[in-house]
């Protein structure tokens, strides 16, 4: 990779190219306006409304946010929006394993300089250059900065491949180790609200056998232990009756959008009795999520969201000093499962919606353009943004 003095790529990056040089700072498939969807209604409006939810006492008025950001802050930028709404600072502990020196490390540091900058960003805001995986290992780095940054109100883990992804090594860390180590600290840390979002490419070859094995075994355990659940997983995957056996046996075997259904449902479920383990205990919600194709009329991205909560029991007044005691319902892990299984069949098709709405489309691609802009990016002009949408429209 070609590599730069900070002068030359700042000027670069504020200095409109020209005809025969092209720009250093060309758009990329995660500014297209779905992903600021993802960004604006997914991500920035569940983070505003959990926060007007939660208590932050006034000498604590910071959320912790750990993210996976790209050289933009672009995710940074937007959520930093919903903090100031809020009446909060963010602290943002990101990581990105850019080579030092390179051009995509000088751009780090010129986001990271500007984002400081800004109203609500936290001082102890930081960026290390280090690999999510890294996380699993506790004598490293990002682990001791991961454990000291949180526990987090938002984890964002914004993926461009799987997540599940077959392993790169006999005894090399995986993302999935990593956000196990994320979560088992969340869950031993954490005594409020949190967020997990988790964007991944979805396919069946590029997922590591044992890992879908595992999540296909959560799915099992509760059609074992619910015959609803096992209808209505039959029906989510087009499967009914003894065809389910066969597919979950054989799951390359379902089209594109039944294997995400499954995908979804079965990491829920993992999820679910990951965090459903945990002591005090844990109610898991998944979000409202959506996919889109990166492959044209092949829905291969998934974007999902989950929030965690701390089950609230109230004090046991023994002697009924001050009245009875209200009995607490607390659902079990089927009624959890059925609920995933709902959230994973109203999963919808992102590129479908904007696709027949186009106020919306536009909306989003003006504040795509604003946000762009606010990061240095040409966006004016024939050949800016909307230049760039057209000559790449799926």
């Amino acid at each position: 990779m070609e590599e730069f003095n900070d002068d030359e790529i700042l000027g670069r990056i504020l200095r409109k190219p020209t005809d025969e040089e092209p720009s250093l700072h060309p758009f990329k498939p995660w500014h297209r306006p779905r992903k600021q969807w993802v960004r604006r209604y997914q991500w920035h409006d569940s983070l505003l409304l959990m926060l007007r939810e939660t208590h932050f006492p006034g000498d604590a008025r910071t959320v912790r946010y750990l993210s996976l950001p790209g050289e933009d802050l672009l995710d940074v930028r937007v959520l930093r929006q919903a903090c100031e709404q809020a009446g909060l600072d963010l602290r943002f502990t990101g990581l990105n394993s850019v080579r030092r020196g390179s051009a995509d490390d000088v751009q780090l540091n010129i986001s990271e300089s500007e984002v400081r900058g800004l109203a609500r960003i936290h001082s102890g805001s930081m960026i290390l250059r280090e690999r999510f995986e890294s996380i699993a290992n506790r004598g490293s780095l990002a682990y001791a900065e991961v454990r000291g940054g949180g526990p987090f109100h938002l984890v964002n883990i914004d993926l461009c491949d799987h997540i599940a992804l077959r392993a790169a090594g006999a005894g090399r860390a995986t993302v999935i180790d990593a956000l196990a180590e994320l979560i088992q600290l969340q869950l031993t840390n954490a005594i409020h609200p949190w967020l997990l979002f988790i964007t991944t490419r979805v396919a069946p070859d590029r997922i590591d056998a044992r890992n879908l094995a595992a999540l296909i075994e959560a799915i099992s355990d509760n059609i074992a232990a619910s015959d609803e659940f096992g209808r209505r997983t039959g029906e989510l995957l087009r499967a009914e009756g003894d065809r389910l056996s066969a597919v979950l046996a054989d799951p390359g075997s379902l089209d594109p959008r039944a294997f995400m259904n499954l995908f979804a449902l079965g990491f829920g479920k993992w999820l679910l009795r990951f965090v459903g383990a945990a002591h005090p205990e844990r109610t898991l919600q998944m979000l409202p999520g959506c996919f889109y194709a990166v492959i044209p009329d092949h829905p291969d991205m998934l974007s999902l969201g989950f929030r965690c909560d701390v089950v609230q029991v109230p004090a046991h007044d023994r002697y009924r000093l001050v009245g009875g005691d209200a009995e607490i319902a607390i659902a079990n892990e089927v009624d959890h499962g059925l609920s995933l299984i709902g959230a994973t069949g109203e999963l919808f098709d992102l590129d479908e919606m904007l696709g027949r709405e186009a106020q919306l489309l536009e909306s989003l691609t003006i504040e795509s353009t604003d946000l762009l802009r606010s990061a240095h990016y040409d966006v004016d002009g024939a050949a800016g943004y909307r230049g760039w949408l057209e000559a790449n429209a799926a």
